[in-house]
């Protein structure tokens, strides 16, 4: 869910798996990758709807010292769009709603709404700009919000591209889709998924949250900062809404996953939609349903989601040859070692080992890895580099370790440290021109981007620019050091700036370019990040 200017969410992970029993080889990975009870997780492993392995540690509260129990809930941020997407689905089967309705039957003045349908709300391809990505979002998130509001504040957002056109991850439509539930089924969003799927799932430590109530077996959220925790930023969960809201267990996600996979939510034709690939308007596939992802793991099929937002990250995964459902809750985001979809494929590969597909390194000329060499951007502005030494791949994300690339066959590459792999495609002319990122159950189209060259400025030059400026409410400071321009924002890492003419510059380590207004001493600068712009004015 959440975005910020300058966040790095990408992340690489590396977990030890030593030792004789499956139980110890589980216990053993969660561990090492908390081995202090730093925060708190809940791990579920499920075979034929039996649990195999259940694991509850750490905190729900670290400041108490309160353990994580079968009972605690968390948060589980993007989890929920699959139970908004299943609700849309039951007021589909009730005859209330038609996948192929356009937007504007129900929401008259919904800018392009009678080309947006239903369908592309949920499979992410309606074009709307989505409003967690947009920069004042997070001087919001705290505070409650009326869901027709926000919905009014969506319209105004514009779009990114034609319905159908591209996938792009999209909390504008699962919000709207939110309000659409109550709209059309006369009844608050919780009260519908109670009534028709809580209460016959059983699941009863399951709900949307509140943060007016209290609730005795709650984990709070924590956060990252330089490698211990503290109490993360706290969402009001209006601000989510069908696209986040809700809370739960690994036991009640593991009695939804049975609900849903017993045929017992929607009738068979349209819960197949949900979990089918979707195709693009020219025809191509994106491994996406309706509020779950579609893919595979080692030659399994694997249907699942990830969740995060400040403080919590979840993962549900179900693999329908093999019955099994896997469930990873998390109350540190950004995480320390623990990221739940990691932590899930790692259980897979200690009880199911014998069920997957072994990778197997290719063997390629050393001469061919050199059109992979280059910079991929990443969602959010995040930089891969990708370099070639002594006839080996290696690719380094901001902010991160380098790592090497291993081939697996034409065009692509795995990674050992952590389950992810990359598919570079070639153009017609024999560059390559993108990259298409699988980790964690998603995929992601990472486009090859043009090194810039920095034209040369004195610190002389540069003096003019020196000082503090306020971006989005944060301080931001621009500095010369040592002959090099450096940016920070506060409480974020510092980055080199380089001229590319006499008052824009731009970064290596981020898709991120600066714009000073001309003058003598200038009173603001643009930021341009992911298509957005920002302007920071001088203190």
């Amino acid at each position: 869910m959440k975005k910020a200017i300058f966040s790095i969410s990408f992340i690489f992970v590396f977990l030890l798996t030593f030792a004789q029993t499956n139980q110890e080889r589980a216990d053993a990975i969660i561990k090492e990758a908390l081995p202090n009870n730093e925060h708190g997780v809940a791990v579920l492993v499920a075979r034929d709807g039996e649990i195999l392995y259940e694991k509850y540690t750490g905190y729900a509260n670290v400041k108490k010292q309160t353990a994580v129990e079968a009972n605690t809930t968390f948060r589980i941020g993007s989890v929920t769009k699959q139970f908004t997407a299943a609700a849309i689905l039951k007021l589909v089967e009730q005859d209330k709603m038609q996948l192929d309705n356009p937007l504007n039957k129900y929401i008259e003045d919904f800018p392009r709404g009678d080309k947006i349908t239903i369908h592309h709300l949920l499979n992410h391809t309606s074009g709307i700009k989505s409003y967690t990505d947009q920069p004042d979002f997070i001087k919001s998130v705290a505070k409650s919000v009326a869901t027709k509001e926000l919905v009014d504040e969506i319209k105004s957002l514009g779009f990114d591209f034609e319905p159908g056109e591209q996938w792009k991850y999209n909390n504008s439509a699962y919000y709207i889709l939110g309000y659409l539930i109550e709209q059309e089924s006369g009844m608050s969003y919780e009260a519908f998924l109670k009534k028709h799927f809580f209460e016959p799932a059983g699941m009863e430590n399951t709900g949307v949250y509140d943060k007016t109530k209290k609730y005795k077996m709650e984990a709070l959220g924590y956060a990252n900062e330089e490698g211990k925790v503290k109490l993360s930023m706290d969402w009001d969960m209006t601000r989510a809404g069908g696209a986040g809201n809700m809370y739960s267990t690994v036991t009640d996600l593991l009695k939804w996953n049975n609900f849903v996979f017993s045929g017992k939510v929607v009738r068979a034709d349209l819960l197949a939609k949900a979990h089918t690939q979707l195709t693009l308007n020219d025809g191509s596939n994106y491994p996406y349903g309706y509020g779950w992802g579609v893919g595979d793991f080692r030659g399994l099929d694997q249907i699942a989601h990830s969740g995060g937002l400040h403080g919590f990250l979840t993962w549900l995964a179900y693999y329908p040859e093999i019955d099994v459902t896997v469930a990873v809750t998390s109350n540190a985001s950004p995480p320390l070692k623990i990221v739940p979809g990691q932590l899930g494929k790692d259980m897979m590969e200690v009880f199911f080992e014998d069920q997957l597909e072994s990778r197997e390194e290719a063997e390629i000329d050393a001469e061919e890895l050199q059109k992979y060499v280059g910079k991929y951007e990443y969602p959010g502005g995040a930089i891969m580099t990708v370099t070639q030494e002594e006839g080996k791949l290696f690719a380094e994300l901001t902010g991160q370790q380098r790592f090497q690339l291993f081939s697996e066959g034409e065009n692509k590459f795995f990674w050992k440290v952590v389950d992810a792999q990359i598919e570079f495609h070639v153009a017609d002319n024999g560059e390559v021109d993108y990259g298409m990122h699988s980790q964690g159950g998603m995929e992601m189209k990472v486009p090859k981007i043009e090194e810039q060259e920095a034209i040369t400025m004195t610190p002389k030059e540069f003096k003019k620019f020196e000082g503090e400026y306020v971006l989005n409410g944060a301080s931001v400071k621009v500095w010369e050091e040592s002959g090099s321009f450096y940016t920070q924002i506060q409480g974020q890492p510092r980055f080199e700036i380089h001229p590319k003419s006499d008052y824009r510059f731009f970064m290596k380590e981020l898709a991120v370019e600066i714009e000073f207004a001309e003058g003598d001493k200038p009173e603001s600068f643009t930021l341009y990040q992911v298509g957005r712009e920002v302007v920071a004015k001088r203190k």
